[in-house]
């Protein structure tokens, strides 16, 4: 609010100025450039008075762009900016050593990148966790930064007690418990037993 006044009384100032000029140079006697130069001014400065008005007022900031890429930009309240989560998706794979395109394919299945999800059944945030399975890992599921991060450290681990990135997926989609009695029921069939949703999960995120 004092930014604010604080312009406003410079654009009064300047205007109140620029209008003096035209008073002084208006008189008889004077130079007819100078004449047209003190209007020419006020002129400007009452532009930049409308102007400003104009863009404070009425101009709407968008708190989410997306950029060229496709990628989602959203202004985080943990964070200094805008921050790109798929490129911080990526990031996060690379370090626990997953495939980045399959993470990024996986979390906008999950949530199209955003940071708010909450589904049907409960899973809360970009990365969809369940609060218990969010408590469990130490993180806050609403905090996309630890959720994004969690979600690459887990899927590596699934990785590599499964051996696949279908089992990967399905263990962090249903859960361990449905992937185990997948494969209990069904064998090397272990996919065809997993819930509809999970096998579409599966069969989206692998292309």
């Amino acid at each position: 609010m004092m930014s604010l006044l604080r312009d406003w009384g410079l654009y009064a100032v300047v205007i109140l100025v620029a209008a003096l000029a035209v008073l002084v140079t208006n008189r008889p006697g004077n130079p007819r450039v100078c004449r047209i130069l003190a209007r020419n001014v006020f002129l400007l400065s009452l532009f930049l008075c409308f102007y400003h008005l104009f863009a404070v007022t009425f101009l709407v900031k968008v708190p989410a762009l997306a950029d060229t890429s496709g990628a989602v930009l959203i202004q985080h309240p943990l964070s200094a900016g805008s921050v790109n989560y798929v490129s911080l998706a990526r990031q996060d794979a690379v370090a626990a050593g997953i495939d980045p395109d399959l993470f990024v394919r996986q979390i906008n299945q999950e949530s199209g990148f955003q940071p708010g999800v909450v589904s049907s059944a409960g899973a809360v945030g970009i990365a969809q966790f369940m609060p218990a399975t969010a408590a469990g890992l130490g993180i806050d599921p609403h905090d996309p930064v630890q959720a994004l991060h969690a979600a690459a450290r887990l899927m590596a681990s699934y990785l590599r007690q499964y051996g696949s990135e279908s089992a990967a997926l399905a263990a962090y989609n249903a859960g361990p418990a449905a992937l185990k009695n997948a494969r209990m029921q069904c064998g090397a069939r272990w996919q065809s037993c997993l819930p509809a949703e999970t096998q579409h999960y599966i069969a989206v995120i692998l292309g």
